[in-house]
């Protein structure tokens, strides 16, 4: 892990992801950039040349605004800055320009905190619930309202559809900080021979130290959600972590059932996302 974005907007929600990032560089030392979008100013009634010249002014207001917002976080977090960035962009849209920069400075990850709480868009906002279907990079994002706590153990919920590589994934976070790493399975034919077998030789073979399978029931009466977040609960993991695809993959149909039913996910967990 070499470089992080973390992006923000000034609000306090915004904070958590901040601090988080910080709190990562300290156990891990790779570089943050911190990272804002301006899309306040439009071509409307202006010539090219004074749109570029307020442009230009506001770009440098705001990132002498974000220097100062990041400064102010590391102090009250009693750490001191070491190799940070301060990038402010003026750009119409926020997801295209996040993924944009992230890819031209080789982030290994992009770092942004939660909305609220609530179903999806309440639970992690617009841009990140766009973010999590689209972006090529993993992201972390964090509640709103998290406080940092020790990085102990991942849970990761997995289809097992491709174990293989997306535990080396979830094992190159792990191994920077050292955490364990519990992974959920939950099927509706548990009692079967075949999904017995093949879920047996899966443990086997990837089973360690450090990570250890668990394999549920999925009980059709509940949904793929409250399964999963009864276990969140029950487990206390320090970061859920989970694989996206946009053609409504196993994290969607999670959501997407939740939204549904109103009822919101676990809000204190910071989540791992990857893009199938």
């Amino acid at each position: 892990m070499k470089k992080i974005l973390v992006t923000t907007d000034f609000s306090r929600n915004s904070e958590a992801a901040i601090r988080y990032a910080i709190n990562l560089a300290a156990l891990a030392p790779c570089e943050l950039i911190f990272y804002n979008v301006n899309t306040s100013l439009g071509m409307d009634a202006w010539t090219q040349l004074d749109y570029n010249d307020s442009k230009d002014s506001k770009n440098l207001f705001l990132k002498d605004k974000l220097n100062e917002f990041i400064r102010k976080i590391y102090k009250k977090a009693g750490k001191e800055a070491a190799k940070t960035d301060y990038i402010v962009e003026d750009l119409p849209d926020v997801d295209k320009a996040i993924i944009s920069y992230a890819q031209k400075c080789k982030a290994d990850y992009i770092c942004m905190s939660t909305r609220g709480g609530g179903i999806i868009d309440k639970f992690i906002g617009t841009n990140a619930s766009s973010l999590i279907t689209i972006s090529p990079i993993p992201l972390i994002v964090i509640p709103h309202n998290y406080r940092i706590k020790p990085l102990k153990s991942i849970l990761y919920a997995s289809d097992i559809e491709n174990i293989g590589a997306e535990l080396n994934a979830v094992e190159k976070f792990a191994i920077i900080f050292n955490t364990t790493i519990d992974i959920f399975h939950y099927d509706y034919f548990m009692e079967q021979e075949e999904v017995k077998s093949r879920l047996y030789k899966i443990d086997h073979k990837f089973k360690s130290e450090k990570i250890t399978f668990h394999f549920k029931k999925f009980y059709p009466g509940a949904t793929l959600l409250s399964h999963l977040q009864d276990d969140v609960r029950k487990s206390r993991p320090s970061i859920i972590a989970m694989f996206t695809k946009q053609n409504k993959g196993w994290f969607e149909r999670i959501f997407i059932s939740s939204k549904t039913a109103e009822l919101g996910f676990d809000t204190k967990t910071p989540l791992l996302v990857f893009r199938k």
